[in-house]
C-alpha cells in the first residue's frame, strides 16, 4: 500500500489504507489505525472530490476511531459533512443513499455523546438538511 500511494495509485490504495487501519483499530492499536485512516481519506477527497459518498465513508471511519479515542469534538465536523454528502446524495439523484439513515444515527449517537439534547440533535441534524439544499 505504500508504495502504491508513493506511485500516486489511487484505487486500490485507499480501500487498502481503509483496510490497514480498521485492522490496527480492531486489535485495539488506535494510534496506529489513524495515520491509515487519515490518508485513505486524502486519496478518496483527490480522487473523487469532497462530496463523493466514498469520501463520506472514510469520514466516518475516521470520526468512529475518533469517538473511540474519546475526541468527540474532533469527530463531530467529520460526521457532519458526513451526513451533509449523503444528503447531498439524496437531493442529487432523488432518492436516499443506502448508508444515509446510518449516518444520521451514526450523528445523532455522537452528538448524543457529546451531551446534546434531543432538541439540540434534532436541530443540528435540520441545518445539515438546510446546508445539503434539503431544508
Amino acid at each position: 500500500a505504500g508504495f502504491a500511494d508513493a506511485a500516486g495509485i489511487a484505487e486500490p490504495t485507499a480501500r487498502l489504507m481503509s483496510q490497514l487501519g480498521t485492522l490496527f483499530q480492531q486489535k485495539s492499536l488506535l494510534a496506529r489505525a489513524e495515520p491509515f485512516k487519515r490518508r485513505a481519506l486524502a486519496i478518496d477527497e483527490a480522487s473523487y472530490g469532497d462530496a463523493h459518498p466514498n469520501v463520506a465513508i472514510r469520514l466516518n471511519n475516521l470520526a468512529q476511531l475518533l469517538q473511540a479515542t474519546n475526541r468527540l469534538a474532533e469527530a463531530e465536523p467529520h460526521m457532519r459533512r458526513m451526513v451533509t454528502i449523503f444528503l447531498m446524495f439524496q437531493r442529487d439523484t432523488g432518492h436516499p443513499h443506502p448508508h444515509r439513515d446510518a449516518a444520521l444515527n451514526n450523528y445523532a449517537g455522537l452528538l448524543q455523546k457529546m451531551g446534546r439534547t434531543d432538541t439540540e440533535i434534532a436541530a443540528a441534524i435540520k441545518a445539515a438538511m438546510t446546508e445539503a439544499g434539503l431544508g
